[in-house]
């Protein structure tokens, strides 16, 4: 006996789908990440006095729009998708030198843009005083998402610009003639347009890595010039230096730059050296200056940074401060260029959330026999809301870091201080100078190293909330190319020391002749900035359980510190990090939320502490699947919710 077979009626009216019919997905559309982006505005808002953030938000908001128009994205797709290279693999026709180096129009537009904004030179200009920071940074973060990391010589710039110009200013066993090289460096350093000049940094070699005590450059101080054929003089006129390097740096970013701060050995140990790119010869053509490039380097990311290996031959440079002192005076640029690194982290991370929560707002998936938009996925939308939970946190950090390098480059703006901060920030400040060092000192090279990680990780989880088109190299669709911004922050956890070498670093500052002192500095910060007052709007009362378990963490990681040797210490350096790190979000978190009775930075708060065990969190609202599901919503998004949310808080 034969069956019938039957066909749903729905199914005859089908048609089969092809390249070009069918189902298409909206494709996402980003914001203005100054509008859209709530955690760069809350940062905004604490660190920045009011009539500053009036005066500069037409430019942020202009900016904003600028670097995800057609135009910029453009530039970067072709930065990518033309690497630099070595015309004739550096050689001409008939096998003489040339290192021409060749980078993408995409790459040399996108620096240019990048100067013209004043990306570096907004930190000199001093129109914001100790703010001048901040307010630098914030445009960075801006930019980084489209820049194709031209932010990378951006960096190397600002860190030369801050170490020639703390010669400029208290060098006093400098010549007038290196003073005149030094101040004719800087000028160009901090302009904009076509003025303006990018640093290189050469450090690393092959023997060392990140420990640069092994450095086999030579440097051999000269009273000659250069001999028959040549011009004792730079590009611009002025006099060459005395000092002649040799050697072979195996790491080196910028190469299009005009100068660069090495390392090398003298007599006297390792030391600093700024060093022109070019000379002019007697027929007053240019060259480089004893500098060949021996191949460029293929990298997982960063693919647009002219990144190569030199050899140096009879390479022209100024000594920078004293014989043995390079260490030092290293450290001077590395204080800027692991600032910058983690604004990059922030930046980057930035604009994966914010791909992430556009794809969410497009993207329909199947539910029930309907279709819904991702958004309204509880666990989907969970994991965006404590990715930005992370993220919030992550960027005060950042920001309390940049507020503190700013003041310390204005110290005399200090007395004034109270005046011209907004009124919440007077719980961070503190209490001098020398207490503000100490604590840079040990903020910085945990605030890098922890940026990094997390920015790694985080952008991977905005990858996968893209599923298969988050893998993908979009080019064709530039703003939503997650997959490149991954690539890039990779180089964050190594570029300027690993999370080893900055762990090390950190224990170190912790164990120095200063370290007591640190930990005492750190104390009094957190008791005091945990103190209701000022324009809080909350009671004293609110957040105490967080702030006595913050106070009873910070007990036991100084007591810890004290007790312990450095070399038991060490092993635990990642761990530590993330103890410290947590304290200090944990604080900041606090101050953002008091101060004006948000209550989704409310909310963040109380989700960072659940995930970090930092005192007991009443979750009564979230035991409501729909209200826990409105916060998470509001999280993300910041819109919808925070009336419904508030009136359960």
């Amino acid at each position: 006996m034969g069956s019938t077979a039957t066909t749903d009626s729905s199914s005859k009216d089908r048609v089969p789908s092809s390249a070009s019919t069918g189902t298409f997905m909206e494709i996402p559309t980003l914001e203005n990440q100054y509008h859209a982006d709530s955690s760069l505005s809350r940062a905004m808002n604490l660190f920045l006095p009011h009539d500053i953030v009036k005066s500069t938000t037409s430019d942020f908001v202009r900016f904003g729009d600028a670097v995800i128009s057609k135009q910029v994205l453009d530039w970067t797709s072709d930065a990518e998708r033309n690497s630099p290279y070595l015309r004739g693999s550096g050689r001409d026709s008939f096998g003489m030198r040339t290192d021409e180096l060749v980078t993408s129009e995409g790459w040399r537009n996108l620096q240019k843009m990048g100067l013209r904004e004043g990306i570096v030179a907004i930190g000199y200009e001093n129109e914001y005083q100790e703010h001048s920071r901040l307010v630098q940074f914030l445009k960075y973060h801006l930019w980084t998402g489209s820049c194709a990391v031209v932010t990378c010589p951006s960096a190397m710039q600002d860190g030369a610009a801050s170490l020639l110009k703390r010669h400029i200013t208290n060098g006093s066993n400098i010549t007038p003639t290196t003073r005149d090289v030094f101040k004719h460096a800087f000028t160009h350093l901090t302009a904009r347009g076509e003025d303006a000049w990018t640093s290189g940094q050469w450090m690393t070699e092959r023997i060392g890595g990140s420990d640069v005590s092994g450095t086999e450059t030579l440097a051999t101080e000269v009273s000659s010039p250069l001999g028959p054929g040549f011009k004792a003089a730079q590009v611009d006129g002025l006099p060459l230096g005395p000092w002649v390097l040799d050697g072979f740096k195996w790491f080196s970013s910028a190469t299009d730059s005009q100068m660069a701060i090495a390392l090398a050995q003298t007599p006297k140990g390792l030391s600093a050296f700024y060093v022109p790119m070019r000379r002019t010869t007697a027929s007053g053509n240019t060259e480089l200056n004893g500098i060949s490039i021996s191949r460029m380097k293929n990298k997982l990311g960063t693919k647009a940074v002219p990144t190569a290996e030199l050899e140096l031959k009879g390479v022209r440079a100024y000594l920078v401060g004293e014989q043995g002192n390079g260490v030092r005076e290293i450290s001077a640029v590395l204080n800027i260029t692991r600032v910058h690194n983690a604004v990059s982290s922030m930046g980057l991370w930035g604009r994966g959330l914010a791909i992430a929560k556009s794809f969410a707002n497009v993207r329909e998936i199947p539910r029930k026999g309907n279709m819904i938009l991702l958004k309204h996925n509880p666990l989907h939308i969970r994991t965006l809301a404590n990715l930005t939970v992370s993220y919030r946190a992550n960027m005060l950090f950042t920001y309390f870091t940049i507020y503190l390098l700013g003041i310390s480059e204005h110290p005399l703006s200090w007395p004034a201080q109270r005046q011209i901060l907004s009124p919440a920030f007077p719980r961070l400040r503190p209490l001098s100078l020398q207490h503000l060092h100490l604590l840079l000192r040990v903020l910085t090279p945990a605030l890098k190293a922890l940026t990094a990680k997390t920015t790694i990780s985080g952008l991977q989880e905005c990858i996968e909330a893209l599923g298969g088109v988050g893998y993908l190299e979009n080019e064709e669709s530039q703003h939503i190319n997650v997959a490149r911004l991954y690539r890039d922050a990779n180089v964050l956890s190594i570029w300027e020391g690993t999370t080893n070498v900055l762990g090390t670093d950190f224990i170190k500052t912790l164990k120095s002749q200063n370290g007591a002192q640190t930990l005492a500095v750190l104390r009094g910060w957190v008791t005091h900035a945990l103190q209701s007052g000022g324009a809080c709007l909350t009671p004293s009362s609110t957040f105490q359980g967080q702030k006595t378990a913050i106070e009873s963490r910070l007990g036991s990681f100084a007591s810890e510190i004290e007790d312990r040797r450095f070399e038991e210490l060490v092993l635990d350096a990642r761990e530590l990090m993330e103890r410290f790190a947590t304290i200090i979000m944990g604080t900041l978190l606090i101050v953002d939320a008091e101060r004006d009775g948000d209550a989704i930075s409310r909310h963040i708060l109380l989700r960072f502490a659940k995930i970090y065990d930092l005192g007991d969190v009443e979750q009564t609202s979230e035991r409501d699947i729909e209200n826990a599901k409105a916060m998470d919503l509001s999280i993300v998004f910041r819109s919808g919710c925070d009336s419904a949310i508030q009136s359960r808080l």
